[in-house]
């Protein structure tokens, strides 16, 4: 932290005379916090807090831009909510907190589904599910990552991260053929727990991560995309950065057709490392995305008339709801 406190203290007097566009949520013991001008959320525990009896905050909240979604498009990394090419917006939809990046070519979205547990009475945590959607004419390459500026370990005297199947107190790099399932930042009193490799059940696998890197924050923060993996190195980067963590979710590039949609989401819980089921949180999407098509499907058939391009446009995305499930491509 304190190669960045500097900084911050130079900010904070420019961040007292901005009045920033942010909406607040809570649920059970979550409460959620986005910013319409950074393009960036907090997450705290509402149960339990601080010396200044405020909700406890789950990443670095001193500057939340620490923490943040990249797009990488055609080999370009664009951060949302620093991109210039794209414009950010908070979602309408109440039950459903969101935050929507969009340019001529691509359409962000990040929602965030509060979920429960099942250990928990109440809820505890978050589905964060993000959708890439190609406005373009042609084909792209979309991919992204997603880095967590975690805060809970760097509170006690050695800063660690602990997976199902291992204890990660230096540089860790996972993919699924590792077996981990989930990873946990503590700290004397409260936990929060992330989803890796079928830690989420009913989640399909094209949602869950390529790889999750856990490494110093400000070498994965300079990275303009993948960092360099160093086995057995510590959190710290001198001169600057200290006992600071952070995990980074990657999702490797892939072919994104005109029209078409990417999805993939992670799961955050508070003081429960038990699994929890997001395939209700999954299906809502698709049953949205059904009523869109059929809305649009009726009326062209009020107009009596469809071009190419939008028949096209339905083909591709019943297609993709087919590939999902596991359909065939055609209706025989």
């Amino acid at each position: 932290m304190s190669f960045r406190s500097l900084a911050i203290f130079l900010l904070l007097a420019f961040f007292s005379l901005v009045q920033a566009r942010a909406a607040e949520f809570s649920d059970g013991a979550i409460r959620l916090v986005l910013n319409e001008d950074n393009g960036r959320f907090s997450l705290y525990s509402a149960r339990h807090q601080n010396n200044r009896r405020r909700p406890l905050a789950l990443f670095f909240d001193q500057d939340p831009r620490t923490s943040f979604l990249s797009v990488m498009i055609n080999d370009r990394s664009h951060v949302m909510g620093d991109s210039s090419v794209f414009q950010t917006r908070l979602g309408q939809n109440i039950r459903v907190p969101s935050l929507i990046f969009e340019s001529p070519l691509m359409m962000v979205t990040k929602e965030f589904h509060f979920i429960r547990s099942p250990n928990s009475t109440e809820t505890n945590g978050v589905f964060i599910f993000i959708t890439l959607e190609n406005l373009g004419e042609h084909q792209i390459s979309a991919g992204a990552r997603f880095l967590l500026d975690t805060n809970l370990s760097e509170q006690t005297p050695a800063v660690s991260f602990r997976t199902n199947r291992r204890t990660a107190d230096s540089e860790a790099l996972l993919t699924a053929a590792d077996g981990d399932s989930f990873w946990t930042d503590r700290n004397d009193v409260i936990s929060l727990t992330g989803s890796l490799f079928g830690g989420s059940p009913g989640l399909p696998q094209s949602f869950e991560p390529d790889s999750v890197h856990f490494a110093n924050w400000k070498k994965l923060s300079d990275a303009v995309y993948r960092a360099h993996f160093q086995p057995g190195r510590n959190f710290n980067l001198p001169p600057f950065s200290f006992a600071d963590a952070a995990v980074c979710y990657y999702y490797e590039p892939k072919p994104l057709g005109r029209g078409e949609k990417r999805s993939f989401g992670f799961t955050l819980v508070l003081n429960d490392e038990s699994v929890v089921r997001v395939s209700a949180v999954v299906q809502e999407q698709d049953m949205l995305a059904i009523r869109e098509l059929l809305a649009r499907i009726d009326t062209l058939i009020s107009l009596g008339t469809a071009s190419e391009e939008e028949l096209e446009t339905i083909e591709l995305a019943l297609g993709s709801l087919r590939a999902k499930y596991g359909y065939s491509s055609d209706f025989r």
